[in-house]
């Protein structure tokens, strides 16, 4: 017989062949479809059935009263055949009078015990496998396979000790189920694994004259049609079936069992496909499918969900699976597959990745009715299942029938499909939840009645699998994502039954290091935690103690122990608990014996380190320090934390012996790894660096290996994928390691062309490392379209000339383009780059503003104290570098405000003011709602910190981060450890003291007596003292706010004045102890206000600045006087970053200033007072140098009546959902204002918007005007 079949893959003549001999099945047996129509009748609902009954391919067409298939025929193309229920139950009654004699219960457990016999000549069967062993190909394999199992193929064990029998040429695996009595389970066994082995090699194994790319081989090995068949038939034995039953009689039987069960339901969708999972299934096979079937079909993902019925419907159900699987079964349980047959076979189908994940999947599990669950497809008894692998089985079958059949025929749609891989990978995955299932019963009643006190001899042997062969199952498992923790459980509890008997009675037979290496690998890979896994951790930190780290005599290999310590990392860090916001916990008893067994393990993997370094492959170098670095296991603390760097650490009962133990380990690998960085994939690179960074180890060979990283990222940069560039830079950042040329290469990889090939976090990592390594942008202002003219912008081209830029504007534009693909932590890190970094870009801004709190945006509810903090900062920051660009293209900016107003007016520009207060008020409500007790002190300091730059006043918020000074500071013990950093104290402070929130006496009283705590040497407070826990500039601030808030602590100011000026006049003194430059122009005229303050509202404490003070004080460098010859009002002097101001008359000024002319009150604009005038007249103890640093917008100095004109820079917006919109003073206003009084002024207040709301009419303003002068005590008038 002569086949045209064209198959892609794999030699055609050997496929042809398969393909005949499939066709040659249909001649040799009359299929009969099961007509459905009374059990439709009945029930009046879709019948149970797979695609090759009721509803099959074969025949799309089929009515529910009869069905009709295609037979392929040597004679003829194709017949339709009709048949009869009564015809077909007829043949199913005769078959099971047939199988009448056979004794057998599906129920019990003992029958599936997996035995070495078969039904197999065992001479002829050893042949066979033999010749296996000879094959060198793919094709060669499956041929053999298919020669073997057809019609003149092998011999029959006739009962008599003979090798051959008359029927010998009247069965093959086209025709027959279960290899048709031609291989037994070892020859499955073998084929299966050496089909993986050649799949998964690097060489061309498929065909010697096959000219495919290399990695084709699994492909082609999944899309040939003999594999298929290997496949069932071997699905088949390991279902029990009778390898003497024809195809057709299997079927018939099959489709009486889904008609009976069918019946038993009355409410449920029973559909045994999943055909809205065949894409998924496609591409796990790595072939699409060329099903034409109707893609739209819904069916149920849950084979068997009828136990939902109740106890009676589901014991009803394994008795009809039962009576059926009886039909089925083999006379014998001889064919089974044995213990190390069934670990190859299991191995060699994870090899495959031929079965899907159990998310597409779902895993097939036998349940009690009342413990049924929706996510496992639920089976009443092993025999169900039984019946639903052989059911798949089937349906793959007559999809292989179909596929030779349209090939025969020839026409459009001949050659080439593969419509049967979706099913064959379900029936992968059916086959491995029915070992899983044995498993499961098998050891579970086993490890039920286990007494690990009483176990002998014969316990141990009556072992079902012995130690290899469980950590094979579970690796198995593990890698085709088909576990759970019952299976994992009872495996892991019977290895550790067995180990623990030998490790007591010294036989030294239990598992060797690679078989408990691999048991915990698996756990880790499979992702599962509980009791067992817990157990697993600790027996293998005892069996590692008591060997003095040997297991039964033997040394762990480096793959060993690297693959032991990823996965002990891996497990570790997906307890739940790892990123919760709510701050350290006492851990539970089963995570504290964890941590215990974590801990004791690494040990013994960094003392073998420590020894052996130079036979750990550069991979296992790699992964150990992975797995170091993950858990914190040895971490250096004194290096700090970060925002990537902050992480739950194993907790470890000698923290000072572990981080010296590791340190001395990291010295060892540096030493090892330099030198042959060449052999390092890239990967391994990103993981060596990443783990260094992390634990903090900063020395002068961590320092010489990060240089060789950088070099070899350099020289490779196109074999780094995105993942490894991102967290390779993060890296260099995070360890300060700062070489240029190499963030611009790794940052060249993110450009315009290939930005989408990389992930959110990958690009947040790479402009985050960019940021913190202080690499800025050639064009810094190219993306400011609020303030920067299109002509100074640079043109597309220009920024492709730049890495650096163009990596900042291609990641802008993904996040802008799709911000729903990057989390939280993502979007915030971008964010923070650019203000980091100080690039201005309100279209990202803006976009990303609407994403979060715009209609349907995703809110504040999933952010972390740090990000909400952190993206507050980052919004915040943009308004204030428009100072900067303000500054630096003067007249041609597009800014109509200066000082603090700009930064306000400018946020508004950019993103717009309702969303800008939208964002800020949603933001301080999901604060309060996620409680402020989880929020570090630097996220409160940050947000605080955002909405002060702004001006923006949500007064509960604020009134909680007050309680929580308060709260935090009073449980603090005077000698723990520091809570508040010095910049946090000064940025919360300064936060209340600007936005005149008007704290509690008790707070700034508790911020006072903690920073005195702080800061108290041998001998008080000191310069020293002062200087390791605060910056000059943090030291003006908090000296200023509290000028502002009118309190001042003696012990706190002294303090102050102590390290911003020092107790000997000595600047030069002062910049060493500091290490900075001198003082900033802010802090100069921020201490003039406090000075005057003090000495006025506190005299008592006797403050006073430096004898020619400014003079070399200054952070110019020459030691000049400086006076008000920067740009700004009184409000930015207390600022940390913003710059002094020019003083500028505004329109609005001018108009009031001719307003009260007309009135008869002579004024003069800007009048200035100067530190001479002060001190000669009130007597304030200011220093001798004069300075100009008070004005005031209208004066009358006859008089001494002033009046401020008070625009929108002097106020604060309240956004609390209760007086949203409403006003109030600054803190900078309310001191200049306090300050004037103080001097003898009489400060009339003149608010923006009611001046503004008089209109143009003159009389209107004189009026309003004349009012505010009789308000007046002095002003008497004209």
């Amino acid at each position: 017989m002569k086949s045209t079949c064209n198959f892609k893959a794999g030699n055609q003549l050997c496929i042809a062949v398969s393909i005949a001999i499939i066709v040659f099945a249909a001649t040799l047996q009359r299929r009969e479809q099961f007509a459905l129509a009374f059990s439709q009748q009945k029930s009046n609902r879709p019948i149970r059935c797979l695609k090759g009954s009721a509803s099959s391919p074969l025949n799309p067409s089929s009515s529910s009263s009869s069905s009709q298939l295609w037979v392929a025929n040597s004679n003829e193309t194709a017949e339709t055949t009709t048949t009869s229920t009564k015809r077909h139950t007829k043949s199913s009654n005769k078959n099971a009078k047939h199988k009448k004699s056979k004794k057998y219960n599906p129920n019990n457990s003992k029958n599936y015990k997996f035995n070495k016999k078969n039904t197999m000549g065992f001479n002829a069967a050893k042949l066979f496998n033999s010749q296996l062993t000879k094959c060198n190909t793919v094709s060669e394999l499956l041929t053999s396979f298919m020669e073997q199992t057809s019609s003149k193929g092998g011999a029959l064990d006739n009962g008599k000790g003979g090798s051959e029998g008359p029927e010998a040429l009247a069965t093959s695996s086209a025709t027959h189920l279960a290899g048709a009595q031609k291989v037994n389970s070892v020859n499955f066994s073998t084929c299966l694994h050496r089909l993986a082995r050649f799949a998964s090699s690097n060489s061309n194994l498929y065909n010697s004259n096959n000219n495919s790319n290399e990695g084709d081989e699994r492909k082609q090995v999944l899309s040939d049609p003999r594999f298929a068949m290997l496949v069932c038939s071997m699905a088949e034995m390991a279902a029990d079936c009778n390898p003497s039953l024809t195809v057709g009689e299997g079927k018939a039987l099959v489709d009486q069992w889904k008609v009976e069960d069918a019946l038993l339901d009355s409410n449920l969708d029973l559909g045994v496909e999943m055909e809205m999972a065949d894409d998924v299934l496609s591409d796990i096979v790595g072939v699409s499918s060329d099903d034409g079937g109707d893609k739209t079909k819904k069916s149920n993902d849950s084979t068997n969900s009828v136990l939902q019925g109740g106890n009676n419907i589901g014991e009803r159900k394994a008795a009809l699976a039962n009576k059926i699987m009886k039909q089925l079964a083999a006379p014998t349980r001889k064919n089974v597959f044995s213990s190390r047959e069934c670990s190859n076979v299991c191995w060699a189908l994870a090899k495959l990745r031929m079965a899907p994940p159990s998310h597409a999947f779902a895993l097939g599990r036998v349940v009690d009715a009342e413990d049924s669950n929706s996510e496992e497809r639920n089976f009443s008894s092993v025999a169900e299942m039984s019946l639903d692998v052989l059911s798949s089985s089937l349906q793959v079958r007559m999809q292989l029938l179909e596929e030779a059949r349209k090939r025969r025929m020839g026409g459009e749609n001949a050659g080439g499909g593969s419509a049967w891989i979706p099913e064959l990978s379900r029936l992968a995955g059916k086959v491995l939840d029915l070992i899983a299932v044995q498993i499961i019963q098998e050891y579970g009643s086993r490890n039920n009645n286990a007494d690990d006190d009483n176990i002998d001899e014969s316990n141990r042997k009556a072992a079902v699998f012995n130690p290899q062969e469980m950590a094979s199952v579970l690796w198995a498992f593990a890698k085709a994502k088909r576990a759970d923790d019952a299976l994992f459980s009872a495996v892991a509890e019977e290895l550790m039954r067995q180990t623990a008997y030998e490790l007591k009675s010294g036989g030294g037979q239990g598992p060797k290091p690679q078989e408990l290496s691999n048991t915990i690998w698996a756990f880790a890979t499979a992702g599962i935690r509980g009791d067992t896994q817990v157990a697993l951790v600790k027996f293998m930190a005892d069996a590692l103690d008591e060997g003095e780290g040997q297991f039964f005599g033997f040394d762990f290999k480096p793959q060993e122990l690297a693959n032991s310590a990823w996965a002990l990392a891996t497990l570790h860090s997906k307890r739940t608990n790892q990123n919760d916001d709510s701050g350290p916990t006492e851990l539970t008893e089963m995570e504290a014996t964890e941590d215990d067994g974590v801990v004791r393990i690494l040990r013994w993997v960094a003392r073998t380190m420590k020894r052996r370094v130079e036979d750990f492959k550069p991979q296992e170098l790699s992964n150990t320090v992975w797995a170091f670095a993950t858990i914190g296991f040895g971490y250096d603390e004194s290096c700090g934390t970060n925002a990537h760097n902050d992480y739950v650490h194993v907790a470890s009962d000698s923290p000072l012996e572990d981080k010296e133990l590791v340190f001395e380990t990291l010295e060892t690998i540096a030493d090892s790894a330099l030198p042959r960085l060449e052999r390092f994939k890239a990967q391994e690179l990103n993981n060596l660096a990443w783990g260094f960074a992390r634990l903090g180890h900063r020395t002068e060979k961590a320092e010489k290996l990060f240089e060789g990283v950088a070099k070899q990222l350099k020289q490779r940069i196109h074999q780094f994928k995105p993942q490894d560039v991102g967290t390779t830079l993060w890296s260099f950042s995070t360890a300060e390691y700062f070489d240029l040329d190499a963030f611009r290469t790794g940052a060249s990889r993110l450009n315009f062309q290939h930005i989408r090939s990389f992930k959110p976090q990958e690009m947040s990592n790479t402009v985050w490392a960019l940021a913190t390594a202080g690499f800025t942008p050639k064009y810094i202002h190219a993306f400011d379209t609020t303030l920067v003219p299109a002509t100074q912008r640079p043109p597309l081209n220009d920024i492709k000339k730049d890495p650096i830029t163009e990596c900042f504007a291609a990641v802008a534009g993904e996040a802008m383009r799709r911000p729903l693909d990057f989390k939280d932590q993502e979007l915030k890190d971008i964010l923070w780059s650019f203000s980091k970094i100080g690039v201005r870009h309100p279209a990202l801004f803006q976009r990303i503003a609407e994403h979060i709190v715009g209609n349907n945006g995703r809110g504040f509810s999933s952010f972390s104290s740090q990000g909400l903090g952190n993206t507050l900062w980052s919004f915040a920051k943009q308004g204030q570098l428009s100072l900067d660009v303000i500054e630096l293209l003067g007249d041609s900016a597009k800014a109509v405000s200066t000082g603090r107003l700009a930064v306000y007016e400018t946020s508004c520009l950019d993103i717009g003011e309702k969303l800008l207060k939208q964002l800020f008020a949603m933001a301080a409500e999901a604060g309060l709602s996620m409680n402020l007790d989880r929020f570090k002190t630097q996220d409160i300091s940050n947000t605080c910190w955002a909405y002060a730059t702004l001006g923006l006043l949500h007064s509960g918020f604020f009134n909680n981060v007050e309680s929580q000074v308060i709260s935090r500071i009073g449980s603090v013990p005077s000698k723990s450890r520091q809570i508040f950093r010095g910049q946090e104290m000064a940025n919360i402070l300064w936060s209340f003291a600007t936005l005149n929130a008007q704290p509690q006496p008790a707070m700034v009283d508790a911020l006072a007596s903690y920073i005195a705590a702080g800061c108290r040497g041998k001998n008080g407070p000191d310069e020293h003292s002062v200087s390791r826990l605060f910056k000059r500039q943090e030291l003006a601030n908090i000296a200023w706010s509290c000028a502002v808030l009118g309190r001042y602590p003696k012990e706190l100011m002294n303090i102050l004045y102590t390290g911003i000026v020092g107790t000997r006049n000595d600047p030069q003194e002062m910049k060493q102890i500091f290490d900075d430059e001198g003082l900033q122009k802010s802090s100069i005229m921020t201490l003039y206000y406090v000075q005057v303050a003090a000495d006025v509202e506190a005299p008592q404490l006797k403050l006073k600045l430096p004898n020619g003070f400014p003079n070399g004080w200054c952070d110019d460098g020459e030691g000049h006087s400086v006076g008000i010859s920067s740009k700004g009002d009184e409000s930015d002097l207390a600022q940390v970053s913003s710059s002094m101001l020019t003083l500028t008359v505004s329109k609005l000024q001018r108009d009031v200033s001719k307003t009260f002319d007309r009135l008869g009150f002579e004024n003069e604009m800007e009048h200035v007072i100067d530190t001479n005038e002060i001190k000669d007249e009130y007597g304030i103890q200011l220093p001798k140098t004069p300075q100009e640093f008070l004005s005031i917008d209208i004066a009358n100095v006859e008089q001494r009546v002033g009046i401020e004109v008070d625009g929108p820079g002097h106020f604060v917006r309240l956004i609390d959902s209760k007086d949203r919109g409403d006003n109030r003073v600054n803190g900078p206003t309310l001191l200049k204002h306090r300050l004037l009084t103080h001097l003898g002024w009489d400060i009339i207040h003149l608010p923006y918007w009611e001046y503004q709301s008089l209109g143009g009419g003159e009389e209107e303003k004189k009026a309003y005007c004349q009012s505010l002068l009789n308000q007046s005590d002095r002003y008497s008038g004209v």
